[in-house]
């Protein structure tokens, strides 16, 4: 009898701590809405009631929620590119659902192990100290794999949505170019308008030279200084015609100003960039990465190579024109593929 009621007690004493640790649990990840709380700022409080006065009115534009939103680490980024970013990466809710199922899975299972170690540690089912420890530590590696895997998924979106913004940026930038970059019969004709030089010339952005969009070219933006930009477009002189039959556009920036060279009898490969605030806050950032890397961007100066389809295909130290060229020419006598570079 002695026995029995002893075991009896100790079921009892099981049963009571799995209780508390359900409501324990159901404590911490329930919000307290039933406790005490102080009345809101904006209301009176009276002898029976409680009267919510009107907050004052604030117009705030509403902001744009979306899985990625939720678990971005930078709020700054446009509806468009987010948009972008979840058409890339498909698969990353899924990733994020499966984060949190299994996280919230793990953090459960550890605090029921914990209470089983705290009973045992009281006397209470000491036969399930060794098992409960296992599990506890089994749990503790898991959270530790899922947050470092979390971590990592969110600095890879992160660092997307940072170039589909620089992508953006790129795209809305403003350039000058000839006429028959977009039609070819227009070469002969504005090259004889010597009347107004400038009727040869309209405004187009670096969107407007992706494909599919009636003119089809690869950008390169090279920015230096003065003194090495004057060697660039003398370069660009000498290779115009081959610049033009491999559909590459150059577009010089001279810094820091971010400005157009003042030059004149550019080949009509040669882009000037138009609005020099645009291009000054586009291209602080490559100019800030290559000096962390030693480069001295007056003097050698930088290439940011678009491609067709508009995203960046290459950074380069240095301005090589002609280097440019033969690439894309040695790749075509090989039979490779020279649309999509």
């Amino acid at each position: 009898m002695v026995g029995s009621d002893k075991m009896e007690v100790r079921k009892a004493m099981t049963v009571s701590n799995l209780w508390m640790t359900i409501l324990l649990i159901a404590a911490t990840l329930l919000p307290s809405t039933t406790g005490f709380q102080l009345p809101p700022k904006h209301a009176l409080r009276t002898s029976s009631t409680t009267c919510r006065l009107p907050a004052p009115i604030t117009i705030l534009q509403k902001p744009h929620t979306s899985t990625v939103a939720l678990f971005s680490q930078n709020d700054d980024y446009s509806r468009d590119v987010r948009l972008r970013e979840e058409a890339e990466s498909p698969f990353r809710r899924v990733r994020f659902f499966l984060y949190a199922v299994l996280g919230g899975g793990a953090v459960t299972s550890l605090f029921l192990s914990l209470a089983r170690i705290a009973a045992a540690s009281s006397g209470v089912n000491t036969d399930l100290m060794q098992e409960s420890v296992v599990n506890a530590g089994v749990d503790l590696a898991g959270i530790v794999v899922l947050t470092f895997l979390f971590q990592r998924d969110v600095q890879a979106q992160d660092s997307r949505l940072k170039r589909a913004t620089k992508g953006a940026s790129l795209a809305k930038l403003a350039i000058r170019v000839h006429k028959g970059l977009s039609d070819p019969l227009l070469w002969e004709d504005n090259d004889n308008n010597n009347d107004n030089p400038k009727a040869s010339y309209t405004s187009l952005t670096l969107a407007d030279l992706r494909r599919n969009r009636g003119i089809e070219k690869r950008v390169v933006i090279a920015a230096a200084g003065p003194d090495k930009m004057d060697q660039v477009l003398a370069e660009a002189r000498s290779v115009g015609d081959a610049l033009e039959e491999n559909d590459l556009v150059i577009v010089p920036v001279v810094l820091p100003l971010a400005t157009a060279p003042a030059a004149d009898n550019l080949p009509h490969c040669v882009a000037l960039p138009v609005g020099t605030s645009a291009w000054k806050a586009v291209l602080d950032d490559e100019t800030q990465e290559a000096r962390s890397q030693g480069v001295d961007i007056e003097a050698e100066g930088i290439c940011v190579i678009l491609k067709k389809n508009g995203r960046v295909g290459q950074r380069t130290r240095g301005i090589f024109l002609e280097r440019m060229v033969g690439e894309v020419e040695e790749r075509r006598e090989m039979g490779m593929d020279v649309t999509n570079i």
